[in-house]
């Protein structure tokens, strides 16, 4: 379908796609938006998850641990990540065809191999990046269809960080008007995002906590062959370390004014100083794993803290992301938050492993109709420009 068919239909239905930091796989969503004078209805319709295969996984860990990474290999894992990406929506695209619906664009948010909000001085100028790979041309021919991505990068122009970038699109699936939400994703990085009722006159946030689950994902790894611990199995049979709990909270990111991390900051090199000082200190390997999920849940209380004490509409902590089933984060953070019910996102409509590829599609559909998304949420501060956030690539057309 071309863009011009698209602006002219009332009702759109996107296949939102994401990859998350912990690289597992490709989340897919499908959301059916119904414009009307107060703004888009929304409808979940169908989505899940797919696995990467062994050796793609692989080489998307690879790239995103490196300090460096060779540009060929860069070139090639992002027109591999786009077939397997294209390959995998044309599936679903295929399956829910057979049921009467049809998808009319495609909006993927790609692997993030390096987040570097920082700036630094370079070449006489002050810059930062962000890169997400999956080539969006590929997804294009696979699937026929426009295909919006490289959402981060106008937020990057405009001297931002580039995350987080989904805000406004959680809002329009998420937001209430006499209620208050506290919505905490804890992927690999961990992030909260407030939306407060429209009584409270209180502002919008959202930013990183820290780590999520990548800590653990790793340690897993390292100490246990793991690829994760699942449902926080090994962190509860830990005791945590205040010792080594209280040199993990003195990492630069906590104490800076930096809304966004990564990989970066909270990957091996991180573990391997874990691992050492642990040796030191003479912890067993549930003890790190304990230690390394309560570094998730204290900075998750540190930020939501305040927040819930001035907003007494919050009543609940929804939580997404793979974290949901991690029996160590929900306990504790019941522990921490004695006042608040702590339940699953799905409890909103949408699966919580489905929700960063359902902002997806929301960020997609709001690019092809031209709307600018607010993405920085500073008390007191209102943004003077908004981003069209998102690029558009048109799929091949068949000649005659």
């Amino acid at each position: 379908m071309t863009l011009t068919a698209l602006s002219r239909r009332y009702r759109l239905t996107v296949l939102g796609m994401n990859s998350g930091t912990s690289a597992d796989g490709v989340d897919l969503s499908v959301l059916r938006f119904t414009t009307n004078p107060s703004g888009p209805a929304i409808r979940f319709v169908a989505g899940h998850m797919v696995r990467y295969p062994k050796a793609l996984r692989t080489a998307v860990l690879s790239a995103a641990s490196m300090a460096s990474a060779d540009i060929g290999s860069i070139l090639h894992l992002d027109n591999a990540l786009g077939q397997f990406y294209g390959r995998t929506a044309e599936a679903l695209m295929l399956k829910l065809r057979r049921q009467g619906i049809a998808i009319d664009a495609v909006a993927s948010h790609g692997q993030t191999v390096r987040h570097l909000p920082r700036k630094i001085s370079f070449a006489g100028y002050r810059v930062n990046g962000t890169m997400q790979l999956g080539s969006l041309d590929c997804i294009a021919v696979a699937t026929g269809l426009p295909v919006v991505g490289d959402f981060r990068q106008a937020d990057i122009a405009l001297g931002h960080e580039g995350a987080p970038i989904t805000v406004a699109a959680m809002a329009k699936l998420f937001g209430h008007p006499q209620e208050s939400r506290v919505i905490v994703n804890i992927g690999g990085m961990a992030n909260f995002f407030y939306f407060p009722s429209d009584r409270s006159g209180l502002d919008v946030q959202a930013a990183d906590t820290g780590p999520g689950n990548v800590l653990c994902d790793l340690l897993a790894s390292r100490l246990f062959g793991k690829s994760y611990d699942s449902r926080g199995h090994f962190a509860m049979r830990g005791a945590v370390s205040e010792r080594l709990l209280s040199i993990l909270l003195s990492h630069g990111f906590f104490g800076g004014r930096r809304m966004s991390t990564g990989r970066e900051e909270f990957g091996p090199a991180l573990i391997a100083d874990i691992v050492k000082i642990g040796r030191r200190l003479r912890l067993a390997k549930y003890d790190l794993m304990a230690t390394a999920a309560e570094l998730t849940v204290a900075r998750i209380y540190t930020r939501l803290k305040p927040i819930v004490q001035r907003d007494r509409r919050v009543d609940k902590l929804y939580l997404t992301g793979g974290g949901v089933h991690n029996a160590y984060f929900k306990r504790r953070l019941a522990e921490l938050f004695p006042g608040l019910s702590i339940e699953s996102i799905s409890s909103l409509g949408i699966d919580p492993g489905l929700v960063e590829a359902s902002s997806y599609a929301a960020m997609g559909y709001a690019c092809l109709r031209s709307e600018p998304l607010q993405t920085r949420f500073v008390p007191g501060q209102k943004q003077r420009m908004l981003p069209v956030l998102g690029k558009i690539v048109q799929p091949p057309t068949r000649m005659a």
